[in-house]
């Protein structure tokens, strides 16, 4: 069995909207068996905020305005495991995100989850030195769009097997 040590950082979230943002929900990076990634063997959270009300980020902000990012720097570490070409449990990291925007129309409020780039994967063989990785999730209601660039960076700390 070989492993591999990694720090992963919600390093900033951006707002490509023309109006402010408010994401409410999760954003995690888990270790996943590699072929089936329901089955989950470490998870860690990297951006929690379950209701709008509260801040979304420790300097008090409560929304992103348009055009503008927020830098976050929350890192967790975790293990990712490979067992040979033929093993079944062999691991990858993945990104997960579980995230909801208020987006208002016409005086009302619609709640809309946010989409794309769901559940990025990094296989055991692509983790090597450090990267940074860009997902784009975007909310919809009507013709009214969220957009926000999550950036998050891996950083190999060890490798061993």
């Amino acid at each position: 069995m070989a492993t591999k040590t990694v720090d992963v950082t919600l390093a900033s979230i951006q707002n490509k909207s023309p109006f402010g943002v408010s994401p409410t929900g999760t954003i995690c990076v888990r270790t996943v068996r590699a072929v089936d990634d329901e089955q989950i063997y470490q998870n860690e959270v990297l951006y929690s905020r379950l209701d709008r009300e509260e801040p979304m980020h420790p300097s008090g902000a409560t929304y992103v305005p348009a055009g503008q990012s927020l830098t976050y720097n929350v890192t967790r570490r975790l293990d990712v495991s490979y067992y040979g070409l033929a093993s079944s449990v062999n691991q990858m990291l993945i990104f997960y995100r579980d995230l909801t925007e208020y987006i208002v129309v016409t005086g009302q409020v619609h709640e809309e989850p946010y989409q794309g780039s769901y559940n990025r994967k990094v296989r055991y063989d692509e983790i090597d030195g450090f990267q940074a990785i860009t997902l784009d999730y975007e909310a919809i209601y009507q013709n009214v769009t969220a957009n926000l660039r999550v950036t998050y960076t891996v950083n190999l700390v060890s490798s061993s097997g």
